[in-house]
């Protein structure tokens, strides 16, 4: 995984200089550091770096490149939230310019035709905050409290309000506590720097009235549980429960659609 998120940096911004002195960045390296139980020490060992300069990176005192951002993620086996957000705290404008969507969202014809040749859930999404972009058929029929909201909305719908204020949804989703600490985990960290704080005020407004709420918005999470992909969904009127995989998906060609792509697919169990 670390070499395929160091290709990712290098390849994706090329000859990158050198990332602003930001002190949020180091605070994001302490984080998972020792979330892992690695001391200054070992980290700095794995970037072939002195403990000396490893400490003023963590303590946003020297510049973090684009190298050697591209070391610490190998050196601590990031994820790719953990890269991307680090990458919008270091490069706010650029981060900006590749938000996923807009409201109301500007969807090609040709994405909904593609969206609707699905023959199970899927959505387009706008994330880290998981505004419901478009739902094809599928998705309606089986999630009728995920629907896009009208283009004339003031706001999109937003899957994790509906997650925590709809009653279907816990009913609905039998891990329904790990699909949303899951979604606001992400929110969480991802959101900030990309996300207007405006409408990340709105969401947490929106879900403050669930008492689960507190619990899972300051609570971190494994990465097996963020990683998971099972969903398990409890057919109201047979009681028989049927078994999904989740995937999400930003398409490389063409590259100019802005918007995320979540799919349903059954699976065995």
């Amino acid at each position: 995984m670390s070499q395929e998120v160091g290709g990712t940096v290098g390849g994706r911004f090329g000859q990158a200089d050198t990332l602003p002195e930001i002190p949020m960045l180091g605070r994001y390296m302490r984080y998972r550091r020792e979330g892992l139980g690695l001391t200054q020490e070992e980290v700095a060992r794995r970037m072939y770096v002195s403990l000396s300069l490893y400490r003023k990176l963590e303590k946003g005192e020297r510049p973090l490149s684009m190298s050697r951002l591209e070391d610490w993620c190998a050196a601590v086996n990031a994820p790719i939230w953990m890269l991307q957000k680090m990458v919008s705290i270091a490069l706010p404008m650029l981060s900006a310019s590749i938000a996923k969507g807009s409201w109301p969202p500007a969807l090609k014809d040709e994405d909904l035709e593609h969206l609707e040749a699905f023959p199970f859930p899927a959505f387009f999404h706008r994330v880290p905050e998981y505004d419901v972009l478009a739902a094809n058929a599928a998705a309606r029929e089986a999630f009728s409290w995920l629907l896009p909201a009208d283009q004339g909305a003031v706001r999109p719908t937003n899957v994790i309000e509906q997650m925590m204020t709809a009653p279907e949804a816990p009913r609905v989703l039998d891990n329904w506590y790990e699909i949303v600490h899951r979604l606001l985990f992400y929110m969480r960290v991802a959101a900030p720097g990309i996300v207007p704080p405006e409408r990340i005020a709105q969401i947490l407004e929106t879900c403050r009235g669930n008492p689960h709420f507190e619990a899972m918005w300051s609570t971190d999470m494994t990465e097996e549980v963020f990683n998971s992909a099972r969903v398990v969904v409890n057919v109201p009127d047979s009681g028989e429960q049927l078994f999904f995989t989740m995937r999400s998906y930003n398409a490389v060609h063409p590259d100019d659609t802005g918007y995320q792509l979540f799919v349903l697919t059954p699976r065995s169990a």
